[in-house]
C-alpha cells in the first residue's frame, strides 16, 4: 500500500547554523513586470492537483520575487490567469538591482534572503482539502538570473496521501516513529547557481521546528469518506515508520501505525489508501504506569508513562521531586521525567506523586533507598568536537571549547575528531560520525547525549555547562576513573582504573590525544590561517572507538584495565595526554537527548598527559 520515493539526501552546510526568522513588509510601487511560471515536473507535483495528477496554478496564486537581503528587495507578483493552468503570467513590480532573485511560492510577508538562503516556513497545522492540498502550502522555488521572465519552480516538499472509510473524522495527525524527524517550520533553500536546482539545506532551531503535522477539516466539517487527503511535509526518512492518529467529532480516536522505513521525497507522496479501514475507535480514556516506584539513593531520573486521549496533569507532593520537561503525544504513550533529589538521609523515604484527569486523581507512590555513607563523585564534562581543518565556521566551536576548559578547568574534559577528509584525519571518524548522526562541521556531543549548536562561543558555553548541570542533577555520577601510563621509546603502556558505586555494566574508551599542533585551518573571514593551534586532536584508540563493554565491580570497588601502543614517529609524545571516559547505560531511566544515540552516555572521563597519573577521586 505504500508507495514511497528515494530517500531525500539532506547537505548540511559546513556551518550547522539554523537559519533565524526575520519579518518585513514592503511596498509595492514601481513598473509593472510580468513574469511567465510553471513546474518542473508536471506530472508529479502541484499547487492543484488535478485528477490526473498534473500541476495547475491556481486564479489569483501569489509568489515572492525576493533580491538582497534588505526589506525592499522582496516583492509580490499576483497570477493573472482565469482558470487553473500549467504555465500563467505573473504581474508585480521587480525589486531593484542586477542580481540573481528568488522566486518562492507560497507568497509571505516572513520570507527573506539571508545572504546563504531563502528562508520560508512550512506550517505544520494544515487544512484538509479533498483531492488536493490547501492554497498557500505546497513551497516550490526558482533561483534565477537577473534577466530570465520565464521561471521553473521546483517543489520542496513532498508527503503522505491518504483516504479514510470512516465518517465523522474532523482531524488526522500524522507523527513520525522517531522523534528527532522535523516535518515542518522554518526551512533554509540554497542554490549553489542559477542553473543549479533549489532544495532544502537548513532548518530553524528546534523551537522553530515542528515534529508532527495535523491536518483537520474546516471549521464545522469533516473528512470526506473515499476521497484523497494530503499531509505536505519536508522531505525526511521515517525511519521505523509513523503513526496516523484519528479524531472524530464525536470525541473518539483510532489509530495505524506503519512499521516500515518511509522516505519522503520532494515532489513525491508515500501512499495509503483506505488507511483507517479496520480501526477500532475508542471512547475518551487514560492508563498510567506504574503506580509504585523504587527510586534509588543517588537521587536522578525517574518515570511515568501515560497513554489516553483525556486531558490530564500529574501533580508532585514531595519538594525533593520535580518534574523535568518532556515531550511526546499521551495518545502513543508518552513517558514523563521526574529527577529525585539525593538522599542523604539515613533510612528510605517515601514521596507521591498524583495523576489527575477529570474529577478523579490516583496517587503513584515513590521509595527512596536510604543514603547513608553516600559517595558524591566529581563529574567531568565530556566534550567530543567533530571537525575539519577545511571548515570555515570550525574555528567557532573551537573558541567555545577553550573558553569551557578556561571556565571549568578539569571538569571538562574533550577530545577532537578531524574528519579523514582533511589534515589530521582520525580513524574512528566515520563510526562515530554515524554514531551520532554527524551531517556537517562544526557539531559537537556533550556527555554523549547532547548536540551543541554552533552559535557565538559566550552563546554556547553557557548551553554547554546548563546541560553539564543536567547531567549530573538527571544521571548523578557513578563512577570514578584514575590514569597512570608511561614511556620505554616510543612504547606506551597505560592503567585505567574504574571504581563504580553500582555493579553493572559500563564501557570504556581510551583515546590518545595530541595537543599544539600547528597547521592550516580555514576561517570563514580571514582565510586559511596557516598558525593554527590544533589541540586535543584524537591521534589512536586504545579501545574500540565506541567503548569496550566490561562487567563493574562490587559496589565501591575497582577494575583495572592494562593497555600498550606504539606511538608513530610523527607525534609529539611531550605533547600527548591519555584521555578515558565511562559510558554507563540509561536502564530504565527516560533517556534524554537531542539524537537517538543509542542506550549509553557518558557518566564520567578524565585526562591525563603521558608518564603522568591521576587518582580516582572516592
Amino acid at each position: 500500500m505504500i508507495l514511497a520515493a528515494v530517500a531525500a539526501l539532506f547537505t548540511l552546510s559546513c556551518s550547522r547554523e539554523p537559519v533565524d526568522v526575520q519579518t518585513d513588509t514592503e511596498g509595492e510601487t514601481g513598473e509593472i513586470t510580468y513574469l511567465e511560471a510553471g513546474f518542473d515536473g508536471l506530472d508529479e507535483t502541484r499547487t492543484v492537483r488535478q485528477s490526473d495528477g498534473k500541476v495547475f496554478w491556481s486564479p489569483g496564486d501569489e509568489i515572492a520575487i525576493i533580491r538582497g537581503t534588505s526589506s525592499a528587495g522582496r516583492k509580490k507578483f499576483t497570477a493573472t490567469n482565469t482558470e487553473p493552468a500549467a504555465r500563467a503570467t505573473f504581474s508585480g513590480t521587480m525589486p531593484s538591482g542586477s542580481a540573481a532573485y528568488w522566486a518562492v511560492y507560497p507568497y509571505s510577508a516572513d520570507a527573506f534572503f539571508n545572504g546563504t538562503y531563502l528562508v520560508t516556513t512550512l506550517p505544520d497545522k494544515q487544512e484538509a482539502v479533498a483531492g488536493s492540498f490547501a492554497d498557500d502550502l505546497f513551497v516550490s522555488a526558482a533561483y534565477v538570473r537577473n534577466s530570465t521572465t520565464s521561471i521553473t519552480f521546483v517543489h520542496q516538499c513532498g508527503g503522505v496521501k491518504f483516504s479514510l472509510t470512516e465518517p465523522g473524522v474532523k482531524k488526522v495527525t500524522l507523527i513520525p516513529a522517531a522523534g528527532d524527524v522535523y516535518l515542518a517550520g522554518l526551512i533554509g533553500l540554497y542554490a549553489a547557481s542559477t542553473s543549479s536546482k533549489p532544495y532544502i539545506r537548513a532548518t530553524g532551531y528546534p523551537e522553530d521546528m515542528s515534529s508532527t503535522i495535523e491536518l483537520s477539516a474546516p471549521e464545522g466539517k469533516t473528512l470526506e469518506v473515499g476521497a484523497a487527503y494530503h499531509f505536505v511535509t519536508i522531505p525526511a526518512n521515517l525511519t521505523g515508520g509513523f503513526t496516523l492518529l484519528f479524531e472524530k467529532e464525536n470525541g473518539q480516536t483510532g489509530m495505524r501505525t506503519v512499521t516500515k522505513d518511509v522516505s519522503i521525497q520532494a515532489g513525491h507522496f508515500a501512499t495509503l489508501m483506505d488507511v483507517d479501514k479496520g480501526v477500532e475507535y475508542k471512547d475518551p480514556y487514560l492508563d498510567f504506569s506504574p503506580s509504585e516506584i523504587m527510586v534509588d539513593e543517588l537521587g536522578g531520573l525517574f518515570s511515568l508513562d501515560v497513554t489516553g486521549t483525556m486531558e490530564y496533569h500529574i501533580d508532585s507532593y514531595s519538594d525533593w521531586i520535580k518534574e523535568v520537561p518532556t515531550s511526546g503525544d499521551a495518545r502513543l504513550g508518552r513517558r514523563h521525567a521526574f529527577v529525585a533529589e539525593a538522599n542523604s538521609e539515613g533510612s528510605e523515604r517515601t514521596g507521591m506523586l498524583s495523576v489527575c484527569y477529570g474529577d478523579n486523581c490516583y496517587p503513584v507512590m515513590v521509595t527512596q533507598n536510604a543514603g547513608a555513607g553516600l559517595a558524591v563523585i566529581p563529574h567531568h564534562t565530556f566534550g567530543m568536537r567533530f571537525t575539519a581543518t577545511w571548515c570555515q565556521y570550525c574555528p567557532i566551536m573551537d573558541a567555545t571549547f577553550h573558553l569551557a576548559k578556561d571556565n571549568m578547568g578539569d571538569a571538562f574534559e574533550y577530545v577532537c575528531i578531524y574528519d579523514t577528509s582533511g589534515n589530521y584525519g582520525f580513524a574512528g571518524a566515520a563510526t562515530l560520525n554515524t554514531a551520532y548522526f554527524i551531517s556537517g562541521f562544526p557539531s559537537a556531543i556533550i556527555d554523549g547525549r547532547y548536540e551543541l549548536v554552533n552559535v557565538e562561543p559566550e552563546d554556547a558555553y553557557a548551553m554547554l555547562s546548563d546541560e553539564a548541570s543536567k547531567t549530573v542533577s538527571y544521571y548523578p555520577t557513578a563512577t570514578s576513573i584514575g590514569i597512570e601510563s608511561s614511556l620505554s621509546g616510543r612504547t606506551l603502556s597505560v592503567k585505567v582504573d574504574v571504581k563504580a558505586q553500582y555493579e553493572e555494566d559500563y564501557k570504556l574508551t581510551v583515546f590518545l590525544c595530541e595537543n599544539d599542533i600547528i597547521g592550516n585551518q580555514t576561517h570563514y573571514q580571514q582565510g586559511t590561517i596557516t598558525n593554527f593551534n590544533h589541540s586535543r586532536v584524537a591521534r589512536m584508540s586504545l579501545t574500540g572507538y565506541m567503548g569496550d563493554q566490561f562487567e563493574g565491580p562490587d559496589a565501591g570497588g575497582v577494575k583495572s584495565f592494562s593497555y600498550t601502543a606504539t606511538i608513530p614517529s610523527g607525534y609529539n609524545v611531550d605533547n600527548m595526554e591519555v584521555v578515558a571516559f565511562v559510558q554507563r547505560n540509561f536502564n530504565d531511566r527516560p533517556a534524554i537527548q537531542s539524537g537517538a544515540y543509542g542506550d549509553w552516555y557518558v557518566d564520567n572521563s578524565r585526562s591525563a598527559a603521558l608518564g603522568t597519573k591521576v587518582d580516582v577521586e572516592f
